[in-house]
């Protein structure tokens, strides 16, 4: 599924969760951007085009900050390792649950629904969102049953399939 950027090779299952950041990485740098090539082309005041260049600044910081720790982070699932990964890439790779422990749980917020893995023994401490979140519009509807029914079962099949091999 190009959203996700599911890849499965070689006992290797990983995927992005957060791919929906792209339009917004690209809004904030394309506004960051007219803000620094534009504004110095103006003849404006002092603190406004102060202003305006924190504004740029902002949308520059934020566009950074969502490529690098949104846009890019990967979830590893290694059945060699019998591991879970999370990887942001060119900064870090963590393991963050193994397989024995790995639990997806279905959480609400504000009326938006995603999925997360979590602890078993603990399922409502900390995890990891691994979808997008999912609303009650036509459109958020698709996209929850496109991932359910390609990412969300590719998950669960990856590791039930170890699962059953490691109790003969």
């Amino acid at each position: 599924m190009a959203d996700y950027n599911l890849k499965i090779e070689g006992g290797r299952l990983s995927f992005q969760p957060k791919r929906d950041y792209k339009w917004k990485v690209i809004l904030f740098t394309v506004v960051a951007l007219t803000i620094f090539i534009v504004i110095p082309t103006l003849n404006l005041n002092y603190e406004t085009k102060w202003g305006i260049f924190a504004i740029g600044l902002l949308c520059g910081f934020t566009a950074l900050y969502d490529f690098l720790f949104h846009f890019n982070v990967t979830f590893i699932f290694d059945q060699t390792t019998r591991n879970i990964y999370c990887k942001i890439p060119g900064l870090y790779t963590r393991q963050i649950i193994t397989f024995d422990e790995a639990f997806i749980l279905r959480v609400e917020e504000d009326c938006l629904l995603h999925y997360a893995l979590s602890k078993k023994q603990n399922k409502y401490g900390n995890s990891y969102t691994i979808s997008q979140s999912f609303g009650s519009n036509k459109k958020s509807r698709r996209r929850q049953e496109t991932f359910e029914t390609e990412i969300l079962s590719a998950i669960e099949s990856f590791i039930q399939h170890l699962k059953v091999h490691t109790h003969y």
